[in-house]
Parts: structure tokens; C-alpha cells; sequence
């Protein structure tokens, strides 16, 4: 099963991010030199601690401190979980941790060992025949030319969001053309609620390796679409 949150500014801490990062994202912290980086990464750690923190209770573990939880990158840029204390660590070790910020928000999902996941937030925005004619193949481009104007623009977001989550999971993430992944994305249903997961279908060329089956789904929620996909392994 996969594991989700979402949250804002709003639910920063009034506490120094001294007194929550580990000593590596202490040291990350003030290489950042920019405030809008350095606010976007804050709320991906938070929210990532927030979500792990959560987890490990619902799973039976004592809930650790969120100083004792580290979130750094991985060789390929991809955050990982891990701990000084060793029976954390190897709880952390079989998760798999994916984050992504867009807006004042942050979005992270946890999969269990063996399920690469990703997730993706992005804002709802008009995006033009330009973007679409770059970044998208052809049955995407007659799926978001066959949609109701009202819903094009989220259909766009909500394709776009979605192959940044299934290269996330890849591990490639804009390295490589995205036209290599087509998001089959279909458009709200009537009588799907605010709250429901909608699945898509989604075809990877062959030259990526992928596996042989990924899952996604979406959402809208408020401003945003948040994409999950995962990959048994």
C-alpha cells in the first residue's frame, strides 16, 4: 500500500529547523542560498518526516523524534530514507520515499520495499499548443484536443504530472524525452468524488527498460493534481 500527505507553509513549525533536520540536512540546509529554495525544501523534508513518522506508528515501531529521521539523496539525485540508530535504519531501509513541491505545497509517497514510487504535485495552469506539441505524443495530443475546454487544462496538467511521476520511479526523471511515456489520462467521471483516485493506463517506450507493469492514478485536489505511479519490482 501506498502512503501519502500533503501540507503547506502553514504547517512549517514555528521551531528553528535546527531542532528537526539531522545533522546531513543541516549541513544541506545552508548550502541553499535562495529563500524560495530553501522554503520548498524545508516543507519536502517536514512533510516527508511527518509521513515516515506516521507510518512507522501505524506500522507498530515507537514513533522516532523527526531529528533522528534523515532524508538525503540518493547517487542518482532520488531521496532516501536512513538513521544513526540501527534498528531504525533497517525500518527505514525498506521504504521507498518520493517528494515533490509546487506552490507553497509538498506532496510525498512511501512505498513498501520492492515498490519504487513517485509522485508529483503541479498547479493547474494553462499550458499551450507549444508545450504540448514538445513534451507530448500524439494520442496525448488528441486526448487534450478532444477535451471540454473547461477541463483541458487540468487534463494537460494531470498528463504532465504524471509522466514526472512515472520517471520518478524509472529514476531517470527529465533526462530523457518524455514523449517515452504516454499517459493515458482519462477525465473525471461523472459521480467521482473529490477524493477518489482515478487510475491511468500508461505505455513506456521500450528503450527505457521499464517494468512490465506500472500503476498510476490521480486526483485533483483544490489548485493542484497529484499523480502517484509504482512499479513492482
Amino acid at each position: 500500500m501506498i502512503d501519502w500527505l500533503v501540507q503547506t507553509m502553514t504547517d512549517l513549525p514555528a521551531l528553528p529547523a535546527e531542532a528537526w533536520l539531522s545533522p546531513p540536512e543541516r549541513e544541506r540546509l545552508v548550502t541553499l542560498r535562495f529563500e524560495k529554495r530553501r522554503s520548498e525544501w524545508l516543507l519536502g523534508r517536514w512533510t516527508a518526516k511527518r509521513l515516515v513518522q506516521r507510518h512507522l506508528e501505524e506500522a507498530g515501531f515507537q514513533p522516532p523524534s523527526l531529528a533522528e529521521l534523515a532524508v538525503t539523496p540518493a547517487p542518482d539525485g532520488s531521496p532516501q530514507l536512513s538513521s544513526d540508530h540501527a534498528t531504525l535504519r533497517t525500518a527505514l531501509g525498506a521504504l521507498r520515499l518520493t517528494i515533490s513541491h509546487s506552490g507553497g505545497k509538498a506532496f510525498c509517497a512511501l512505498g513498501p520495499a520492492g515498490t519504487p514510487v513517485g509522485a508529483d504535485i503541479e498547479g493547474v495552469a494553462p499550458r499551450g499548443a507549444a508545450f504540448t506539441g514538445d513534451y507530448f505524443t500524439l494520442v496525448e495530443q488528441g486526448l487534450v484536443a478532444a477535451a471540454p475546454a473547461a477541463l483541458r487544462d487540468t487534463l494537460v496538467t494531470a498528463i504532465w504530472s504524471t509522466k514526472e511521476s512515472v520517471l520518478k520511479v524509472l529514476r531517470l526523471g527529465l533526462t530523457v524525452d518524455t514523449r517515452l511515456v504516454e499517459c493515458l489520462v482519462p477525465l473525471p467521471a461523472e459521480g467521482l468524488g473529490p477524493d477518489t483516485w482515478a487510475p491511468i493506463a500508461v505505455r513506456c517506450d521500450p528503450s527505457l527498460a521499464a517494468p512490465a507493469s506500472i500503476s498510476c492514478w490521480w486526483r485533483r485536489l483544490d489548485d493542484v493534481v497529484l499523480t502517484l505511479a509504482a512499479a513492482a519490482s
